[in-house]
């Protein structure tokens, strides 16, 4: 059976940091560590994940200073011993026997290397907001701007060996890493969908997207990878994104 290895970079997330540890072993799957990369918490996240680790041999940390999200993402996957990625950020979750499912999936379901599923969307009082389902993710769907996109890495995994070749997220780019992660896997590896809800994201006062959406610099940031992307796409991929777009334009006319 294949290993999974479930990555968190966190950095003074006291708030969240227990909850979020609580939920990777609330999954009881025998077959998942937790990587934990702290970049240097001084709000006692440290003592938190030093405290569960000295208790649960599946939890493994590091605590120093780094560049950023990305570059601690990175750290997370040098160090994975699992064949299966996933990242859970320490406000989000996966749903009961979420990981369990994954491996099945894995294991026994598809040789795709790269699964999506559904992912629920929460405010602040944990009240649902809307379930993201990104029922169509071919690289001509996701070029063509016209579909659900996957929002979240907790409804998200994929195999360790994808790194390979598409390279470690992206240092300087720390707000839509996952985005441009996406993007240029899909252009090289198949995607398949699952409509099953695997994970959800919590909408709060401090959380990264939110601040963005505030400041109106969410779409502009992602436009602006979107951009760089769309120029180095293949061709015959771009062809097959427009005419998917011209459709979807007729189809709703």
């Amino acid at each position: 059976m294949v290993q999974l290895s479930i990555i968190t970079p966190v950095y003074n997330s006291v708030q969240f940091i227990e909850s979020c540890i609580n939920n990777v072993i609330d999954q009881k799957c025998p077959q998942a560590e937790h990587i934990i990369i702290d970049g240097g918490s001084t709000d006692g996240t440290l003592e938190i994940i030093k405290n569960y680790a000295t208790r649960y041999s599946h939890i493994r940390w590091v605590s120093e200073k780094d560049k950023g999200q990305s570059d601690a993402m990175n750290k997370g996957i040098k160090m994975a011993k699992g064949e299966i990625l996933g990242f859970l950020n320490a406000d989000d979750g996966y749903l009961a026997f979420t990981l369990i499912r994954i491996l099945t999936i894995f294991n026994k379901i598809t040789k795709a290397p790269f699964i999506v599923g559904n992912c629920k969307f929460l405010d602040e009082n944990r009240d649902l907001i809307y379930i993201n389902r990104p029922k169509r993710i071919k690289h001509y769907h996701l070029y063509s701007n016209k579909e659900p996109f996957p929002i979240n890495p907790a409804a998200y995994f994929y195999k360790k060996s994808i790194h390979e070749t598409i390279g470690f997220y992206t240092i300087d780019n720390h707000f839509n890493m996952d985005y441009e992660f996406i993007m240029k896997s899909c252009l090289l590896f198949d995607m398949v969908y699952f409509n099953e809800e695997w994970g959800y994201v919590v909408s709060h006062a401090g959380a990264k997207s939110l601040i963005d959406i505030q400041n109106n610099e969410l779409q502009a940031r992602k436009s602006a990878v979107y951009k760089q992307l769309y120029k180095k796409c293949p061709k015959k991929i771009i062809i097959k994104a427009i005419f998917y777009k011209i459709l979807k334009m007729i189809r709703f006319k």
